[in-house]
This record gives structure tokens, sequence and C-alpha cells, in this order.
């Protein structure tokens, strides 16, 4: 129990309101729009605008990442207005090296994270050690 009490105390102290949920793929996309303050039939429809596009991007890698939907690159692909594997693969793997590289895209990613699941522990480069 006090080793509890020592892992729960920092939140606590902090006032971090610590939930946890279980999210279904329109949630997720839901979610990732509203952070992007576009309607889900704009994300998910074929207009090139940057904003779009890297919504698209960001909704594709955090469907992959998902440990409880564990979607297949052709299953998102549907769920994305019948996109290719291909693209979907793409798309994570550009989303994984702006992860490496930019620490604003970085802090924006963690971001929506944390709006879609309330918790960074769904985070791809979340580790028990760092938190992060």
């Amino acid at each position: 129990m006090n080793e509890l009490a020592e892992f729960c105390s920092p939140c606590v102290d902090h006032g971090i309101e610590v939930k946890t949920e279980i999210v279904n793929s329109n949630k997720i996309i839901n979610k990732i729009c509203e952070f992007y303050s576009a309607s889900p039939s704009l994300v998910l429809g074929h207009l090139r605008y940057k904003k779009l596009v890297e919504a698209r991007h960001i909704i594709a890698h955090v469907l992959r990442h998902d440990r409880h939907l564990d979607m297949s690159l052709k299953s998102i692909g549907f769920l994305m207005n019948h996109r290719d594997h291909a693209t979907i693969m793409h798309a994570v793997k550009k989303i994984n090296n702006y992860l490496e590289v930019d620490e604003f895209f970085r802090e924006k990613v963690k971001s929506i994270y944390l709006m879609v699941y309330g918790t960074l522990k769904y985070y791809p480069h979340w580790t028990e050690q760092t938190g992060f």
C-alpha cells in the first residue's frame, strides 16, 4: 500500500486527474478531428490541405498503435474512406519520422493522445521509467 501511495502522490500533489479509457475507432477519429477543428468528412476526404493531411496521418498513426483495437493496415484504410494499406503504412511511417526529429510536433501528438485517452500510457514512446 505504501508503494502505491508513493506512486500516486505526485499526481495528487499536482492536481492531475488520471483517467484511462478504452476507446473505439470512431471516438479516436472524432477527437482528432475536434483537435484540428475539422469535420470527419473533411479529414477523411481527399482534400490535400496541410492541416487535413496531418490530421489524417495522425488518425492512421493512433489507430495503428492502439493496443486494444489492434487494427491491420487494411482495416484502417477501409475505415479511412477506403484508402490502400500502403497509404496507411506511409502515413504511420511519416508520423513516426516526425516524432523522432520535431519536438513541437511531438508535443502536439502528446496533446492529442491526452485528449483521446486521458493519459499518455498509450503514446508509443511512453515507458514506465520515464513516463514519456
